[in-house]
């Protein structure tokens, strides 16, 4: 008997047979960048969490319990501390499937729905972006200058296209992208850890999910996030 999924889990299937694990603090890239995170100048940017992208990585055996725990602890946290929240989501074009190789799944409604831990709230900004990158073909950074953020902090799928692909725009746009290694997924740990590595040699900050959130804090004075 197959077990009963509550509402907002992703769909578990046989098919994930190579699992693997969150990156531990300890395994993180050095820090080139030098920059300290600031609630009064971060927006949080969750990318693709939508229940047909957890689908997608689920069934390659990504970390997805830990994923959309560390991504509901941020949102959480980000709310408290007046952080702005922001969702992108994928339009659905064609072009080369994230995981490697297409669903052969046509849309449904059921997919387009986020994951219940991270479902957006009033107030927050939700942008559907046409590329991998959140900026290509949207109105984020002009959202951002909007609301006087200069540092991004990058949640979600899929991290060696949508996450790092978003972090190389940002600082294009002369903002500071901090991505969240242990609240980012992709489809193997090698890809996973490919993503961290490019974005901490050349365009932003790897940090974890602890330290966001002690940035985002209140209680704890000058919390750094790298």
């Amino acid at each position: 008997m197959q077990p009963q999924l509550t509402e907002g889990q992703p769909e578990m299937t046989p098919g994930s047979i190579f699992p693997y694990v969150m990156p531990t603090p300890a395994m993180l890239p050095d820090d080139r960048t030098g920059w300290t995170l600031d609630p009064g100048r971060a927006a949080l940017l969750v990318l693709n969490l939508q229940r047909r992208c957890l689908r997608e990585v689920d069934r390659e055996g990504a970390p997805v319990t830990e994923l959309l725990t560390n991504v509901g602890r941020l949102v959480n946290a980000a709310h408290a501390a007046g952080v702005p929240v922001v969702h992108s989501v994928p339009a659905g074009e064609r072009g080369p499937a994230p995981t490697g190789r297409p669903s052969g799944r046509p849309a449904d409604k059921d997919g387009e729905v986020f994951a219940e831990q991270v479902m957006p709230r009033i107030g927050d900004t939700v942008l559907t972006a046409r590329k991998y990158s959140a900026f290509a073909r949207t109105r984020l950074d002009s959202r951002l200058r909007e609301l006087r953020r200069d540092q991004v902090v990058v949640v979600g799928l899929f991290a060696r296209v949508g996450v790092l692909m978003t972090a190389a725009d940002a600082w294009v746009e002369d903002l500071e992208p901090f991505v969240v290694a242990d609240a980012i997924a992709d489809v193997s740990a090698g890809t996973h850890e490919f993503a961290l590595e490019w974005v901490a040699d050349t365009c932003g900050a790897v940090t974890s999910t602890d330290r966001v959130a002690a940035a985002f804090d209140p209680a704890v004075p000058a919390a750094k996030a790298v």
